[in-house]
């Protein structure tokens, strides 16, 4: 039987050097997602988790998977794919019916790219497990507004103030095609990712050779 997004609610947090990386960030967004999915919680007893990736699963109990970090990447390729449809309250949600975001991520790798980019009404709004941020020709650094139904990055959320110290305006909005193509430089963020630069997308290069906002995350989040 397919599973109901509304059966479970989850984040995947970093564990490293046996901490916890941006903890309130996952917890504010475990709870606002939860709110939205008309699922109640309570607070997660966390144990002491092994450095890696841990998914935090609440549906009626608290559930975590550990797996190791996956080797990093900075450079990727990717390509375009039909993001899932859900009900309003449910878009922009980690919820339990994330098949879809899967199959995304396998229909990448089938077609020798890493990750999707997910199409909704010509906008991408999205990608199969990280947030796309463009920087454009006048150096602003636009991400896609949640109210196309993408889901909030925890990671992103974390690097603004790094964005604003560094010069670079951030704009919520929507992300095109056509922005893309004329991009100076397109990234990734996510915990499993950390920040990666996509270099194509299908047979199409991306970007004009700039790494500023890959090099800038990438300090930050403290990966070489």
């Amino acid at each position: 039987m397919m599973a109901s997004p509304r059966d479970e609610v989850f984040t995947t947090v970093a564990v490293i050097n046996g901490e916890i990386e941006f903890l309130d960030l996952h917890l504010k967004r475990l709870n606002e997602h939860a709110n939205r999915l008309d699922i109640e919680i309570n607070v997660p007893d966390f144990q002491n988790f092994e450095d890696g990736l841990v998914r935090i699963t609440f549906s009626g109990n608290w559930n975590y998977e550990h797996r190791s970090f996956p080797m990093y990447k900075p450079k990727i390729r990717a390509i375009y794919a039909e993001a899932p449809e859900f009900e309003d309250s449910v878009m922009g949600t980690k919820h339990g019916h994330w098949q879809p975001y899967h199959e995304a991520k396998i229909q990448a790798n089938a077609q020798g790219a890493d990750i999707s980019l997910l199409v909704k009404d010509e906008l991408v709004i999205d990608a199969d497990r990280a947030s796309p941020i463009l920087l454009d020709a006048q150096g602003i650094a636009w991400a896609s507004d949640e109210k196309n139904g993408s889901v909030r990055s925890v990671t992103f959320e974390a690097l603004i103030g790094l964005f604003t110290q560094n010069g670079i305006p951030i704009q919520f909005g929507n992300i095109t095609k056509k922005m893309i193509e004329k991009c100076q430089e397109l990234i990734v963020v996510g915990t499993g990712m950390r920040v990666a630069m996509i270099s194509h997308i299908h047979t199409q290069k991306i970007g004009n050779g700039t790494h500023r906002m890959l090099k800038m995350c990438q300090k930050f989040l403290e990966v070489r």
